[in-house]
């Protein structure tokens, strides 16, 4: 492969990521960096300038939940799947993972075993 034909194809694939990880969060910093990558019409001042625009809004945590959930997801997974522990044991450890410190911060707002699974299961519908 030619250089210009990598870095089309590296190209192509980052697009086609961003597009859907913003498919799932809808969230300001991914729809930037989509428009940073392919700026409408072309023009890359466009493109550096609305994303300037959606950065100076205050930032969410869209992104980074997504990527938690995905982690959670594939560590579900392989409990379940490969390790054959049932589903009250894999949330079990995902909340002692994930979740542990949160229970302490945030007073009144417990992660307990079904909210942590109707996220999961939120999620898992979102992506696929």
């Amino acid at each position: 492969m030619s250089r210009g034909k990598t870095e089309n194809l590296f190209f192509t694939s980052e697009l086609s990521l961003l597009r859907d990880r913003w498919q799932r969060t809808k969230d300001d910093e991914t729809l930037a960096q989509i428009v940073e990558l392919a700026p409408p019409g072309g023009d890359a001042e466009i493109g550096k300038a609305i994303a300037k625009k959606l950065r100076v809004k205050r930032p969410d945590k869209k992104a980074e939940n997504d990527v938690m959930w995905r982690e959670i997801d594939r560590l579900w997974r392989i409990l379940t799947i490969q390790n054959g522990q049932t589903q009250k044991q894999a949330y079990e450890q995902i909340k002692q993972i994930y979740f542990a410190e949160k229970d302490d911060e945030k007073s009144g707002e417990l992660y307990d075993l079904r909210t942590i699974e109707r996220q999961h299961r939120r999620w898992a519908k979102k992506a696929n």
